[in-house]
Formats: C-alpha cells, sequence, structure tokens
C-alpha cells in the first residue's frame, strides 16, 4: 500500500486543464508509489443564490461526485491506486482543510490563466499555495514542458 498521498483538486468547469492535470498526476502516483485523492469542492455560495430549491446543494454535490469518479475511472483505471470525493465549502479552504485531514504531503492543482480578477483577488491555486501546510505544485497549461507519460499516444506504447 503507498504511503506517499497527492490530493488532486479537479475543477469540473475548467476542463481545458484535464489534459494536464491527470497525466501529471497519474506519473507522479507510478513513480512515488502515490495514492491520488481526487476533490471537488461545490461552493457553499451556491445556497445563497436566490430561488434555490431545498436539497439543491446535495443534489449538485452528489452529480459532483459521480463525474468525478467517472473522470478518474476514465484518466486512471486500475493503472494507479486513486479515490474520490466531492465536499462543499469554501473551495481554498476547504482543499486545505482535505489536505491536512488526509496527509497528503503533495496538493497538484492545476491554475486557470490569470486574468485581471485573479491579479487583484487571488486565484484559488494562489490561496491554496498561501495556506497550505504541504508542498504544493501548480499545473498550468503551456508548451514548455511535456508531461505526457505516453499513456495516451501510439509512440509511447510499448516503450
Amino acid at each position: 500500500m503507498p504511503t506517499n498521498k497527492i490530493l488532486v483538486p479537479v475543477d469540473l468547469n475548467h476542463d481545458a486543464t484535464f489534459g494536464l492535470v491527470f497525466p501529471v498526476t497519474r506519473q507522479l502516483a507510478r513513480h512515488h508509489s502515490a495514492r491520488l485523492h481526487l476533490l471537488t469542492v461545490v461552493p457553499t455560495e451556491l445556497a445563497l443564490w436566490p430561488y434555490v430549491p431545498h436539497g439543491f446543494l446535495e443534489e449538485t454535490r452528489k452529480l459532483t461526485e459521480a463525474q468525478l469518479q467517472d473522470l478518474g475511472d476514465l484518466n486512471y483505471g486500475d493503472d494507479v491506486d486513486w479515490r474520490s470525493e466531492a465536499l462543499t465549502g469554501a473551495i481554498a479552504a476547504t482543499i486545505v482543510e482535505r489536505a491536512g485531514e488526509l496527509g497528503v504531503g503533495l496538493i497538484a492543482i492545476a491554475s486557470h490563466d490569470p486574468n485581471f480578477a485573479d491579479r487583484l483577488l487571488g486565484g484559488t491555486a494562489s490561496r491554496v499555495l498561501r495556506r497550505a501546510h504541504c508542498a504544493v505544485l501548480v499545473l498550468r497549461p503551456g508548451g514548455l514542458w511535456h508531461w505526457d507519460d505516453g499513456q495516451d499516444s501510439p509512440e509511447g506504447q510499448g516503450a
């Protein structure tokens, strides 16, 4: 059983990072015999919207958990040891809190391209980086580093 644990927060509304975060964390898990823990946080702020039906937040959490499980199955399958869950709360604070509860040594989080609002308020990855009590790997899409482990490409098979 792996002793290394990596928390992988996943924003299901930003699929542009999926092609980065899953190959990278699969590689890390293989190389370091680590267990991956996928986490999606449904923001409690959703419940503050006007006219939100009773039970909306819990139903959204359950749907999100099922989507995250499907993504994990698709991207990891039985290749690495992984778990997934969806929680409700303040996104960055919940990520940091769950990392502490799980005793992870690394949080691998994708970062959106920064925009003006992120520069003023700080994005989720930035807040996690400032608050975490473990190592944080911030993954940003870009062409300067090739993370693909060859799993999905014909050239990488059998290599």
